[in-house]
């Protein structure tokens, strides 16, 4: 008896432990697969669902043998309520944050894009503002619970108008009710009839983020199902261009740098290193020290990330968390140490002040530097770090580039500037402006740059860029570029 009994318990053991094994994706039901009208993302054309996102995934989810359906959501909020409080669910088109990070389990990103205040030129308002300056704008139009709208929420705006949905928020903003609009910009694109705006065209007023979108799983989904997902999508980037071709499907002028890698490869503008040495339409070339090392850097392997340009200060706070995630060039400061992971070095800064040789200013000592009336240096960077580190109460961190803050400097709104010596000698030399005319003055630190890894990168993925960088530097590669760039000047 005792022995049937024992008989009768271990099968039904082995039948429970098979209906709770969570390490089998085929034990996992159908996932329901949603979104809300988001073009070119995921909307509805002739009854079915389409899109970048729903393509994508859609493709991904074939290629990992997961059983799904499609549904269309009439809002956002309750999609992403859903997701979060319902089984076998997954939502496209959705921003990877720091705050939804441990929320979702993800996979991708399936699309990228930016994020933009944009307004008419009759408003008077200007293009290309730094993103405080659009605090004073007299009303934004936003979406309710959208990541455009808590983007600028957590930047301290309280301008802006609040509409249920994008089409309600664009209606507004056409009709003068409010006097700009934060946007998508490949959103805007599907909805902006340059024809009825052809009298007053649209304007960027200030870019302040470049959104990566992602498939997010509820947390119930099984991890197999996500780890082969995502690996489905990294295989559509890096064998051939199905990936590509399915984003130039919907986006005829996309090129390459506007679709997101399996890395995400950012560099800022910030000369001689890296920076847009032309721009014609979509189109972009890039150029620098920099880009050359790192395009050499993976000239040996089948597939090559393509390289996008960022702000530095949106790009740097996406570097604190994003996965797979690269930002070039970052100069490795103590404080920066154990923030990210690092590969380099790739070149060397020395930082000093600057003034204008007209001005007879003299900066032997940083008492002298703080007692001037400002000091330019770019907002974010490693030198805006030293001088709030330093006490220095007279910061004008206003400039989004280098060149921002050398040009507050020539104009006269800056007294100094602190900033590196080769940056300043390619600004002067690009310029017209003699050397003569820019007055060195005291050097406070130097540091090695490097390609800035996020911590939330495979620690694999880093030692293999390190090591496509050992090689270069072992086979003469590396100097070869250095000297083109700075005969003359040690290796860093």
């Amino acid at each position: 008896m005792k022995r049937i009994i024992l008989f009768v318990l271990t099968i039904g053991l082995i039948v429970f432990l098979n209906a709770c094994n969570k390490d089998n994706p085929e034990e996992t039901s159908q996932i329901i697969i949603t979104g809300i009208d988001f073009q070119p993302y995921f909307y509805q054309s002739d009854g079915k669902i389409v899109g970048i996102d729903a393509d994508v995934a859609a493709q991904a989810l074939e290629d990992a043998g997961v059983e799904f359906e499609f549904s269309m959501s009439d809002s956002w909020d309750e999609a992403y309520q859903a997701t979060l409080s319902e089984p076998g669910m997954a939502l496209l088109t959705t921003c990877y944050t720091k705050e939804r990070q441990d929320l979702f389990k993800w996979a991708g990103p399936t699309s990228r894009s930016s994020y933009s205040i944009m307004t008419r030129v009759s408003s008077g308002i200007g293009a290309y503002l730094n993103i405080e300056a659009c605090k004073s704008i007299e009303s934004i139009a936003a979406v309710s619970g959208w990541n455009e709208t808590i983007t600028l929420e957590n930047k301290g705006f309280t301008n802006l108008i609040y509409f249920n949905t994008y089409e309600e928020a664009f209606t507004a903003f056409k009709n003068n009710q409010v006097k700009a609009i934060a946007s998508d910009m490949t959103q805007m694109s599907t909805i902006y009839d340059p024809e009825e705006f052809a009298n007053d065209p649209l304007i960027p007023v200030c870019i302040y983020y470049t959104a990566f979108y992602y498939i997010a799983f509820s947390q119930d989904v099984d991890d197999q199902i996500v780890n082969d997902c995502q690996q489905a999508i990294d295989n559509m980037k890096t064998n051939g261009n199905g990936f590509f071709d399915i984003y130039h499907n919907y986006r005829p002028f996309a090129q390459p740098y506007m679709v997101p890698g399996v890395v995400q490869l950012i560099m800022e503008d910030n000369p001689p290193y890296n920076y847009i040495s032309s721009m014609v339409g979509s189109s972009v070339s890039l150029d620098g020290s920099a880009v050359e090392i790192v395009n050499e850097m993976q000239s040996q392997n089948s597939y090559q990330e393509h390289i996008s340009v960022s702000n530095w200060a949106a790009a740097y706070d996406l570097l604190q968390f994003m996965p797979n995630y690269a930002l070039f060039t970052t100069s490795r400061t103590p404080e920066r140490e154990d923030l990210f992971q690092w590969v380099g070095p790739i070149s060397e800064t020395n930082l000093r002040f600057f003034t204008t040789t007209e001005s007879g200013i003299e900066i032997l000592t940083l008492d002298q530097a703080k007692a001037l009336e400002s000091v330019a240096t770019p907002q974010n960077w490693f030198s805006h770090d030293y001088l709030i580190q330093n006490g220095f109460q007279n910061i004008l961190a206003t400039a989004g580039t280098p060149e921002e803050a050398f040009n507050q400097l020539i104009t006269g709104e800056a007294e100094a500037l602190l900033l590196f010596d080769m940056g300043v000698k390619w600004l002067c030399d690009n310029s017209s402006i003699p050397q003569t005319d820019i007055a060195k003055q005291l050097e406070v630190e130097s540091y090695k740059d490097y390609i800035a890894f996020s911590l939330n990168t495979s620690p694999d993925i880093v030692a293999e860029w390190q090591g496509y960088l050992d090689a270069m530097k072992e086979d003469g590669r590396f100097e070869t570029i250095w000297n083109k760039w700075y005969e003359g000047i040690p290796l860093p």
